[in-house]
């Protein structure tokens, strides 16, 4: 027969196991993820939408990099600082932009291009929120997609941190029903009521 101490410690190191490996599995769920919000951005063209770029389940974050890319020829970007030259995209709430190394976005190529380091790297945000925005305006009827090309984020020892790339997000322009196609579908509709009302009143007064 085992001995009490012999049980004791079999029991423990069982204990032990099972507590490395449902953390382990829980780091795994939890890794950092930069993605872009809304998934799907449904506009007719001439309005404009924003897409969040989001970073989630991160851990002292301290510097930001992502680039994206969009297809200029059914987007148009939108500048965010008028009073700044160029093109750039608007900060977000979650990291602190102390230090811009580079917001610039290139409406004929289609590219965007942001990156940010809080000061002092103490500032680092733990956690998930929006990084930055950008907004477009839709130009032609047509599907697209927003990807995130590439990304790197850096903790406050300036290490990289390992990160997720999230999908694209679509992006659908199409026109809405003019006010006279709705006049045309509402009479249709009252034509087949009335229609109905006919039948009936007929079927009822031969019964």
């Amino acid at each position: 027969m085992e001995s009490k101490p012999g049980r004791s410690t079999t029991i423990l190191l069982i204990c032990l196991g099972i507590v490395v490996w449902i953390t382990g599995a829980a780091a795994a769920q939890g890794g950092a993820k930069i993605l872009l919000t809304p998934e799907t951005l449904a506009l007719a063209p001439g309005d404009s939408g924003t897409l969040e770029i989001r970073v989630e389940n991160v851990a002292q974050l301290a510097g930001a990099e992502v680039h994206l890319t969009f297809d200029p020829i059914l987007l148009e970007i939108v500048d965010a600082d008028t009073e700044v030259e160029g093109i750039q995209i608007a900060h977000g709430h979650f990291l602190s932009p102390d230090f811009v190394v580079q917001n610039i976005a290139d409406p004929s190529a289609g590219t965007i291009d942001y990156a940010i380091v809080c000061m002092p790297v103490d500032k680092a945000a733990d956690g998930s929120g929006v990084l930055a925005r950008a907004t477009f305006n839709t130009l032609i009827e047509g599907e697209t997609e927003v990807r995130i090309r590439s990304t790197i984020l850096s903790d406050m020892q300036g290490q990289s941190i390992t990160v997720e790339t999230g999908p694209g997000a679509v992006v659908t322009s199409h026109s809405s029903p003019s006010l006279g196609v709705w006049v045309m579908i509402g009479l249709v509709t009252v034509a087949v009521a009335a229609g109905f009302v006919v039948v009936v009143w007929r079927a009822v007064r031969e019964h």
